[in-house]
């Protein structure tokens, strides 16, 4: 059976059937609402009766509303096959009694008399087919099915209800289909069919667990996808058509079986009915009696019948509230409805809920389905109006599409113009910088003085300045055009769009100097101008990373997280507190951030807090905090702001995401890197370089130096920020390159003291007494150990930890180096520096010993074997006797399949430097 959660139904259909076949004939009435599947039911009934070894006969017939006129059309669907099929013995035999009145319906039949209509009797002509299905059904059991009986001729009905008087009488089982709710089902005969039925059937919609099965029956690929099952149930209520169309989707090449049925459906209903169910799409949630009354002009009695109507079709549920019963179902009310009349129900609609005092956002629902210009000088406004609530509830988008619609209403130049585009920029702001750059530049060519131009720049937010596109605001303007305060922020944003010229960053860190060790931060313009200072001193490591931590929770403590202010500073200031090793205040700060419901602008805070758990090692929390960010801003990475692509990045290496890294490298190409800053290049340069690491070294290399040149073009020197150099180190003393791994590990170490931030200065130290011997090894070593520990950057003092014990000579106090470094790298949930990968905690490392498991990540970090003897102090030998057991392990020939066994990159004793 292919039917799901319709077992007792066809046990009942089926138990009639073989009540026939013994003699006892019986009326089964199968009805319910639209699309519940009654159809399908009686094709499962006939493919189950006509596999059914015996004599049993199959008759079939489908009324259609088109053959309504069609004087016994269903009749003659019944029995003319086997009249036509029969021997010519047999229907003479069937012909020779009462049935001979109808022998004028079957014009191959024996002594058929011509077809004459009109000299025929009705009544006779009725017995006479009433006689011609007994004798049929003396020869052989019958089973007849009658589907969509409700629109069956009048003819036919009359000869089927006197056959259910006769059928106890007849080997016969009786199936007819009835549509609940259509007129035609009201009809004498088929109420007289209801009262003879023996069994009366209505399946019931599908549960959930039902729509699943129907879903596998379909073959969908998604069937497995339990929130995907829950949403289509949702979406149909169980209604097997209804399913059919939720499935459906938008992958629409015309209109659907539901469209279809539906609109047939409401066409032979009265014109109230129709209009009912289009004033009813038209209101949504909002639908009440009172309100479709207006929108339709009815009375309360006519949409009272109505609703009734539309509620025995199923069309709408049981609630005391006119309502859908399923959301498919106003989407294909809403499909059927022309342009002409749903601008008519849009307009009066809106009309309606002004009058009435709705919220503007109501009203605007409904004038963002009417084409401009508007009908009603109120309705632009009533739109600002509706941005304005959706804006302060913490919808942007939906504030920006009522923005749009407004300004279709507006003439194309003017003031008035200009500062609605501004509006709609300053919403566009919060997620989709690239429009509001373009938006506010538009506005600025149509505000009439300086001083306007000037002030609408300044209330752009200052983190979209970070886009390249920008500047060409900045240029438009100039800051003696604005007051005081407006020049600061004009200064702020210029600063910024100019933060990739090594002279003016430069600039900028002598500005910060100038302001002296308490800059003035009363104002928003002078918080505003000093995060862009720090930033660019961060940037370029231009003072110390303790004195930018200072000055950078300073100001995080001017105003709440829920302050709209640090929309535009916190990106900055959150850069600058993770670069510095800042930790107390903004993680705090952005723990209280991410708390807040605001739709929009927690998206890059979310993953500033990500890329915050990520460095302080909770790493499983990181994950699922960037890939919430990520669901915020609908996947659209190409057009999201600089700072979440960059946390974004951070997280994926090192919490070594694997999925959430081949999404970023994906989402940029390098036709979008270009539309891009110099923040976004680097951070996928990088990442591009830890995916490629394992696999293709040199190309990484080659990536890591790309990044280099151009931090180094634009003045940017912090290790903090890029750790180019170190991981350009690593990957040179895996390719051999040990002098040019060593220059450039210590400019690093250089520049790490000179920055002052431990988790930069303890990474490189690390990689640098990966590069020495003896004694000097174990002095760099220690002092890493000594600033990872009290920096509490516990990933990074897990690997140290792993080199130090790599060191020892002393057996016992290597394991308690091993030890420790496991217990990091389990509880920061980074079992990958122990051997095993993340995603397959019981995958190939599994099988492997402890000992096995450290000798195949430095196999994997592109050692010799008598490296990797020297790091873990054992014989050459010791190491290919691990190395053979591993290849025996995992079923692999050696260690060119290494790399494909555990993954592309995230498994090596020094993955990512």
């Amino acid at each position: 059976m292919t039917l799901p959660e319709r077992e007792t139904e066809l046990r009942l259909l089926c138990g009639a059937i073989t009540a026939a076949g013994a003699g006892e004939g019986s009326v089964t009435v199968l009805t319910g609402p639209l699309g519940v599947g009654k159809t399908a039911l009686l094709k499962e009934v006939l493919r189950v009766a006509e596999a059914r070894p015996g004599a049993m006969r199959v008759l079939t017939a489908s009324a259609s509303r088109t053959e309504q006129d069609f004087d016994f059309g269903v009749a003659c669907q019944v029995l003319e096959p086997v009249v036509a099929g029969a021997a010519e013995r047999d229907a003479e035999r069937w012909f020779a009694g009462p049935a001979s009145a109808a022998r004028w319906l079957f014009p191959g039949a024996p002594g058929w008399p011509g077809w004459d209509p009109v000299g025929h009797n009705d009544v006779l002509t009725t017995h006479g087919l009433v006689g011609l299905l007994a004798e049929i059904a003396a020869d052989r059991p019958l089973t007849v099915l009658v589907d969509d009986l409700h629109v069956g001729d009048r003819q036919s009905l009359t000869w089927l209800r006197q056959c259910a008087r006769r059928i106890r009488d007849l080997p016969c089982a009786l199936v007819v289909a009835v549509r609940e709710g259509d007129p035609g089902a009201d009809r004498p005969a088929i109420r007289e069919l209801w009262e003879l039925a023996k069994t009366r059937i209505r399946p019931p919609n599908l549960s959930e667990a039902g729509v699943g099965a129907a879903l596998r029956a379909m073959s969908d690929g998604r069937a497995g996808d339990a929130r995907f099952v829950a949403a289509c149930h949702a979406a149909s209520a169980g209604n097997p058509l209804f399913l059919t169309e939720a499935v459906r989707g938008d992958h629409r090449t015309g209109p659907s079986l539901l469209q279809e049925r539906l609109a047939a459906q409401l066409a032979v209903l009265p014109p109230a009915v129709g209009e009912c169910a289009k004033a009813i799409a038209v209101l949504g949630e909002h639908a009440e009696p009172w309100l479709v009354e207006r929108l339709t002009g009815g009375d309360s009695v006519a949409v009272a019948e109505a609703v009734r109507a539309l509620g025995r079709l199923g069309i709408l549920g049981p609630a005391s509230r006119p309502r859908f019963a399923a959301p498919v179902l106003r989407a294909a009310v809403e499909a059927s409805t022309t342009a002409p009349e749903d601008l008519r129900l849009r307009v009066r609609a809106a009309t309606v809920f002004h009058e009435a005092g709705f919220a503007a956002e109501t009203v605007a629902a409904q004038l963002l389905e009417v084409p401009a210009p508007s009908p009603s000088p109120w309705m632009p406004e009533e739109l600002r109006t509706a941005a304005d609530a959706a804006t302060r509830r913490g919808r942007p988008r939906t504030a920006a599409r009522y923005l749009r619609r407004a300004l279709l209403d507006l003439p194309p130049d003017g003031p008035e113009r200009g500062w609605r585009l501004v509006d709609l920029a300053l919403t566009e702001a919060a997620f989709d910088v690239p429009a509001a750059i373009r938006h506010l530049t538009q506005a600025i060519g149509l505000l009439p003085t300086p001083r306007e131009r000037a002030e609408a720049v300044t209330l752009l937010p200052l983190s979209a300045f970070l886009r390249p596109e920008a500047a060409v605001l900045v240029g438009r303007v100039r800051p003696e055009d604005a007051g005081a305060q407006a020049g600061l922020r004009l200064e702020a944003r210029s600063r910024l769009t100019r933060c990739e010229d090594p002279v003016l960053l430069a600039g900028a860190v002598d500005r910060l100097r100038e302001l002296g060790p308490e800059p003035p931060i009363g104002t928003l313009a002078e918080r505003e101008l000093l995060a862009v200072l720090l930033h660019a001193a961060t940037l370029s490591a231009g003072m110390p990373a303790r004195t930018v931590a200072e000055l950078t929770e300073r100001l995080l403590r001017c105003a709440p997280a829920s302050s709209t202010e640090f929309a535009g500073t916190a990106p900055l200031l959150i850069i600058c507190a993770f670069a510095a090793g800042s930790t107390g205040q903004p993680s705090s700060w952005l723990e209280s951030a991410v708390g807040e419901t605001v739709e929009g602008r927690p998206a890059s805070l979310i993953a500033a807090r990500a890329a915050e758990l990520a460095q302080s090692g909770q790493l499983t929390r990181a994950r699922s905090t960037a890939w919430e960010a990520y669901e915020l801003i609908g996947g659209d990475l190409a057009e999201a702001a600089e700072s979440l692509v960059m946390a974004l990045v951070s997280v994926a290496i090192i919490a070594r995401d694997e999925r959430l890294a081949a999404t970023l490298v994906e989402h940029f190409d390098e036709a979008t890197l270009a539309r891009h800053g110099l923040h976004v290049r680097a951070a996928l340069l990088m990442l591009r370089g830890a995916v490629a690491a394992v696999e293709d070294p040199r190309g990484a290399l080659a990536r890591f130096l790309d990044c280099g040149a151009a931090l180094h073009r634009a003045g940017w020197r912090n290790p903090a920020v890029f750790p180019w150099r170190t991981w350009s180190a690593w990957l040179q003393r895996r390719l051999g390159d040990r002098v040019s791994a060593g220059e450039l590990i210590e400019d690093e170490v250089r520049w790490a003291r000179g920055w002052g931030a431990p988790v930069a200065l303890g990474r490189a130290l690390r990689i640098k007494a990966s590069l020495t011997s003896g004694a000097e090894a174990d002095r760099v070593l220690a002092e890493s150990i000594e600033i990872s520990r009290a920096s509490g950057d516990r990933l990074e003092l897990a690997r140290a930890l792993l080199a130090e014990g790599a060191l020892l000579g002393d057996a016992a106090a290597a394991g308690d180096r091993f030890r420790e470094a496991y217990r990091l790298a389990e509880g920061c949930g980074a079992p990958w520096l122990t051997g095993r990968r993340v995603e397959e905690p019981a995958g190939p490392s599994a099988a492997l010993s402890e000992a096995e498991g450290r000798v195949v990540a430095f196999a994997l970090d592109g050692l010799t074997n008598g490296e990797i003897a020297a790091e873990i102090n054992v014989s050459r030998r010791a190491v290919e006797k691990h190395l053979t057991n591993c290849y025996r392990k995992l079923g692999i020939s050696g260690r060119a399949e290494l790399a494909e066994v555990f993954g592309a990159w995230g498994f090596g004793a020094r993955s990512s430097a």
